[in-house]
């Protein structure tokens, strides 16, 4: 190992001499000798880039990424494959292993968007059975989804494999009369639960909230739970051709409005309680891990809520669901439209945030940017909106700024009407099959997104660390140390500003101890010190002196400071004072000799 060191420390010497072609052929004979050691390929492979040797770079970050996979070393893997895409975006197999790395971190979305973008390339390619396994691949992502498993059989009955197709087929069958089964035994149980019993007057709600329990211990036992998936419901609103896909947001707003004004009062108050009784129903599902249920339950009730103009239930219905599946559009598109028509402007920019992260994530980026613009016409100082797609243009009237995004693009790509799937082309199923995989999607460990922008930080893919890190902050534990290094992303990407307002917001999370907080201020006064503001930055390290006096560097730094300090304090002074030290005494050395002589005399 100190072979290794010593040879690193070696290449670091001729990289800084800038003989790069010596440390090249040092790191050539290196990587021969520790075959095993993913950071020599990556450093191997940025030498290449310095002289031109694209392809030597390219082919051999792609070593090193499998020598990474075969370390268990995914992130790491992760970072050097997304620096092959940065150049050459035509590298098929990359797209194939990045799906496999982002599987074995359980960060199921971005396995789906990569596996997905493989199988496409492998079809068009002709290569129908490595698109095949592929598709089968993203199956395992979602689980017993009847669903998806008749798409897939479809597919392959498209492709002339009707056996396979017919075996998935039957599978599809087998567990929807399991959820059938399941959800008959659900509601039987809740209609006998809610027969309030005789109960005691001594403590009527102890006897009530034990019988319930009871209830439920009784259908977990008598429903094997990791076998079953949700219904598929026969025909969904949100697969139907609505009035907005016709018409303006606005016009359609309309429409709805007179439509809603038909409605008698007393039908409303019967929808309402129905609402609560869907919401009920899905609260049930999710205790009993039965997630597709409880948001097909979730989007009913969501839905006769906006009928009903109950915006504040269809708020927080549509928050449980993007919570649930945060791929999800359509809820975040609903957020978008309430916060618009209620007039909230900073509701509206949060969610369309969201909305674009979203849409990002789903490898929409043309959408995403759209929204993004769309925030900056709101809030032109939006720091996130900013970084993502740089300067706005000047807009001419804020009506463009209405929240009314446009996800026209995405939708035709991921939604098809309902077709008998006899008469679906293989592209129409495929597409079919991504929005369904999309829509059944949860977001993973979060742990696996912060290592994962830990390792990007240090291949300097400063971007790509920053937006891994922001998923990883939505997690309470790990909220802290995620402002942390997206603060010191933004620091090392140059952007002081972004990085000093993260971690402020870092400073705001609570519910650690204080030795937790010791980087965040160590980090704020390194970014105040890069602003050369001085004042600021010194009180930042003397922050984190109170947390820890027994780093060196810090007390080091804080002298240098204070130094730093004194002298620009006394340079203000000089020029405050119009000339010199030695003038200014001069000035009153000749004062107290004319008043010495004045006393004299």
């Amino acid at each position: 190992m100190a072979e290794l060191v010593d040879l690193k420390r070696k290449i670091a010497e001729l990289e800084a001499k800038g003989s790069f072609n010596e440390a090249i052929e040092e790191l050539e004979n290196a990587v021969s000798e520790f075959p095993s050691e993913g950071s020599l390929y990556n450093k191997l492979g940025d030498l290449y880039l310095k002289v031109n040797q694209q392809k030597n770079a390219l082919n051999t970050y792609e070593k090193g990424a499998r020598v990474f996979k075969e370390e268990t070393y995914f992130p790491n893997a992760i970072a050097l494959c997304k620096k092959i895409l940065r150049f050459d975006k035509n590298r098929t197999e990359v797209y194939g292993l990045l799906g496999e790395l982002h599987k074995e971190l359980d960060q199921r979305g971005e396995a789906a968007n990569y596996l997905l973008e493989y199988a496409d390339r492998k079809r068009r390619a002709n290569d129908l059975d490595t698109a095949l396994k592929t598709y089968d691949m993203i199956r395992e992502l979602v689980p017993n989804n009847a669903r998806i498993l008749k798409t897939i059989s479809a597919i392959y009955e498209q492709v002339g494999k009707k056996d396979r197709g017919t075996e998935l087929l039957e599978k599809a069958k087998e567990i929807e009369t399991q959820h059938e089964k399941f959800k008959e035994t659900v509601l039987e149980e809740k209609e006998k639960a809610e027969v309030v019993p005789e109960v005691s007057q001594d403590k009527p709600e102890e006897v009530i909230e034990e019988k319930t329990g009871e209830k439920v211990a009784e259908i977990e036992e008598s429903v094997h739970l990791e076998e079953i998936e949700p219904v598929e419901k026969k025909q969904k609103t949100e697969d139907k051709i609505s009035i907005e896909d016709i018409v303006s947001p606005e016009v359609a707003e309309l429409l709805k409005d007179e439509e809603r004004d038909t409605t008698v009062g007393v039908e409303v108050t019967e929808k309402l309680s129905e609402i609560d009784k869907t919401i009920e129903l899905g609260e049930l599902y999710l205790k009993l891990d039965s997630t597709e249920e409880a948001i097909d339950c979730f989007r009913d009730a969501e839905e006769s809520a906006w009928r009903g103009k109950d915006y504040d239930k269809a708020l927080s219905l549509n928050k449980k669901i993007s919570e649930l599946r945060p791929f999800d559009l359509k809820s975040r598109q609903h957020l978008v439209e309430i916060a618009r028509m209620r007039k909230d402007s900073d509701q509206q920019v949060a969610f369309m945030l969201e909305l674009a992260d979203a849409l990002n994530r789903r490898e929409a980026k043309s959408e995403a940017k759209k929204v993004y613009r769309d925030v900056l016409r709101i809030d032109p100082d939006n720091p996130v909106a900013k970084e993502r797609v740089g300067p706005l243009e000047p807009v001419r009237t804020m009506e463009k700024a209405s929240g009314a995004v446009d996800l026209g693009e995405v939708l035709r790509i991921e939604q098809t009407e309902a077709k008998a799937q006899t008469m679906q082309s293989i592209e129409e199923l495929v597409s079919e099959f991504r929005r369904e995989v999309f829509e059944s999607i949860g977001e993973g460990d979060y742990t696996s997104h912060y290592d994962l922008g830990v390792a990007y930080k240090g291949m300097g893919l400063f971007q790509e660390a920053i937006e891994e890190l922001e998923i990883a902050a939505k997690d309470d534990k790990l909220r802290l140390k995620a402002f942390e290094m997206i603060g010191a992303s933004y620091l090392d990407y140059d952007k002081a500003d972004d990085a000093i307002r993260v971690l402020n917001e870092g400073l705001g999370v609570e519910g650690h101890n204080n030795k937790e907080y010791f980087g965040i201020h160590f980090l704020l006064g390194n970014c105040y010190e890069k602003k050369n503001d001085l004042k600021n930055a010194l009180k930042s390290y003397v922050n984190a002196y109170g947390i820890d006096k027994k780093v060196p560097a810090l007390n080091e730094k804080i002298l240098q400071l204070k130094q730093k300090v004194t002298d620009e304090l006394e340079k203000r002074r000089k020029n405050a004072s119009g000339g010199s030290l030695q003038d200014k005494s001069a000035s009153i050395e000749h004062k107290a000799d004319k008043k010495s002589k004045i006393t004299y005399l």
